[in-house]
């Protein structure tokens, strides 16, 4: 990487949302009522996130987006600031709401949403143009599906410019925007997503050869050099063109499982960026999820780097400093 000694962090250019989250004991059915436990307010969307997952882990973030220039749109942006958060590439929409997520949450921990992309959808590319010194500064470019295709394609456009590796979380799946001619660093489906890009039948059951072969497809056919497909409590698989390496997850109590996804990305970034190893940086993204899933929210379910490191690490550090 070209003066990687002047380069410091993440760019995630992404979405922002406002998340109202319902919990229910159980989905309803077709014309059906049923009665929420509670509806809660958090800030959300894969963008904002996975901003606030990586700054937790000590990394530095530059969150590029667009909210409304409403209540909900200054409240998030406030947050994001005290989160530490780089925000002011931020821009805010006088004439558009922000996104918002519906969010139902069953007792189980699974989820539902409905997004409505609002701001998040007005952001253009033309607005990356002013912003090469990020692209230039920054380690690594982290994305998501929530952006619009023009938005994603220039980014990665610019990213390869300034010869930056690329983070895509195929989120929600739906095709992948870019040339093929450019594989993305790392893709990082769940196995909703990697069933829809591959069109094979992949499920929470599947062996872990049937999930290999599909995510191998991805590199054989020039999308992604790595492939690490996130698998909930199974953990997290990295398929390549020369390897695979499976990491398991601790067995959690799930309480809520939304954002978890974002909290891996968020977390492999930082970890990424900071000189771990793929394997290395996949095991703190992997028990850094595990740990979002036992509480409620997205980004306030989003650990600290001191609640990732190991026990012995800690009693090491605070018998040091003694």
């Amino acid at each position: 990487m070209n003066n990687q000694e002047a380069r410091r962090g993440i760019l995630i250019i992404g979405s922002i949302n406002t998340d109202l989250v319902a919990r229910v004991d159980r989905l309803p059915d077709s014309g059906e009522t049923l009665v929420a436990e509670t509806l809660e307010t958090y800030v959300g969307g894969k963008g904002a996130n996975q901003a606030v997952a990586a700054a937790r882990l000590g990394a530095q973030v530059s969150l590029v987006g667009r909210l409304g220039k409403d209540p909900n749109g200054q409240h998030n942006l406030k947050q994001l600031i005290e989160d530490g958060i780089r925000c002011d590439a931020i821009a805010l929409d006088p004439s558009c709401p922000t996104g918002t997520a519906l969010i139902l949450v069953e007792n189980s921990g699974e989820n539902r949403i409905i997004l409505i992309p609002g701001a998040n959808h007005r952001f253009e590319p033309a607005r990356l143009e002013s912003l090469h010194h990020l692209f230039a500064t920054s380690n690594l470019l982290l994305l998501q599906l929530e952006m619009t295709d023009p938005v994603l394609e220039r980014a990665m456009e610019l990213a390869r410019q300034y010869h930056m590796p690329i983070m895509l979380d195929p989120a929600p799946a739906r095709h992948l925007p870019g040339r093929r001619s450019h594989p993305i660093d790392y893709l990082t489906p769940n196995l909703v997503e990697l069933a829809q890009l591959t069109q094979r039948a992949i499920h929470g059951n599947s062996p872990l050869e049937t999930i290999s072969q599909a995510a191998l497809g991805l590199c054989h056919q020039g999308l992604a050099k790595k492939v690490i497909t996130k698998m909930g409590p199974r953990g997290a698989l990295m398929t390549t063109a020369l390897k695979s390496i499976y990491l398991p997850a601790p067995e959690v109590q799930a309480v809520d499982t939304t954002a978890a996804g974002d909290c891996f990305n968020g977390v492999l970034a930082a970890c990424l960026v900071a000189g771990m190893a793929d394997e290395e940086a996949m095991d703190q993204a992997v028990q850094a999820a595990s740990l979002s899933v036992t509480r409620k929210g997205a980004q306030a379910s989003m650990p600290s780097l001191e609640e990732l490191q190991p026990a012995s690490d800690r009693v090491e550090a605070e018998s040091g400093s003694s």
